[in-house]
Parts: C-alpha cells; structure tokens; sequence
C-alpha cells in the first residue's frame, strides 16, 4: 500500500529532531555581541526613563507647592484651580514617564540585538520624549538630564561602530 507521497508503508521515516540550543543560536544568528557604543547606548536610554519616571514622581509629590507657587505668579488664578491642575497634570506625566520608560526598554532591548528597525524606532521615541519633558510647563532638572541623556543615547546609535553592527540587518 502507498501513501499520498509515493513512500511505502514499510520504509521507516526519520522523525524530525529539533536542533540544540547551541544548534539553534549558530543557525539563527550570525550576528556577535553588541559593540560597547551600543550596550552604552541601550543603558543611556534605560538611564534617561528612569530619570524622567523620578522627576515625575517628584512633581506628584510637591504638586501642591507647585500650584501655591503657580498660583501666586498668576493673578485671577486661584489656588484650588491650580491645584486641580496639578493634580491632573501630574498623573498625566506619571504614565507619560512610565510609558517611556517601558518602551526604552522594550525597543532598547531590540537595537541591543541588532534589530534596525528598533533603531530608528528609539530616534523617534526620543524625540517624543525630549518633547515630553519640555511640555506643560515642567522644565526640571529631572528633565533636562533625562533629554541630555536621550540625545547621547541616540547619538551612540549612529555612531560608526553601530553603523557597522546595524548595517547587516534587513529585518
């Protein structure tokens, strides 16, 4: 009796053998370790969230004094509208900044393996996220760190021995 794909019954099939871990990462990736601009980089971008994320849980903190000062530089402001404001402004920057920070991770981590596309994706994070800092009237330390931070960060990936590791990559 034959089978669909003309083979006998009889003839003993070979099952299929999954490679090992090692077989597999030959296999799969050609590629060697991320050059240190990289891993610098990758660590710059985890840095430059996690300042934000601080300044961010700082203005969560001292919104009141915030609004008592924006308040008082105002006039025909009030303190309970300020402080209103406040609340709500910083509950936006609080997810702002946790969204950042996890989407630093999550690309970072990508670029770190030599995904292009993360790359490019973490320019424009960065550029968002420079905004970010610099909107709704919140200059802090906290935030010009967190932007310097970024640009250098981003800077590193477009350095030439990133260029190189980033060059091979279709994907």
């Amino acid at each position: 009796m034959s089978t669909p794909d003309d083979t006998d019954d009889a003839t003993p099939r070979e099952a299929p053998v999954m490679p090992t871990a090692e077989e597999a990462a030959a296999a799969g990736q050609a590629r060697t370790d991320a050059p240190r601009v990289v891993r610098v980089s990758f660590w710059l971008w985890i840095a430059a969230g996690v300042i934000g994320l601080v300044g961010a849980v700082l203005f969560l903190v001292l919104r009141d004094e915030w609004a008592d000062i924006q308040a008082r530089s105002s006039p025909g402001r009030s303190v309970a509208e300020m402080r209103g404001l406040a609340a709500g402004l910083s509950w936006w920057l609080l997810a702002g900044s946790v969204m950042f920070l996890a989407f630093f991770v999550l690309v970072g981590y990508n670029a770190r393996r030599g995904v292009r596309k993360a790359r490019t994706l973490l320019l424009v994070l960065g550029v968002f996220a420079a905004l970010f800092e610099y909107s709704l009237g919140r200059v802090t330390i906290y935030g010009l760190i967190s932007a310097l931070l970024i640009i250098v960060a981003a800077g590193l990936l477009y350095a030439p021995p990133a260029r190189r590791f980033f060059a091979g990559d279709e994907r």
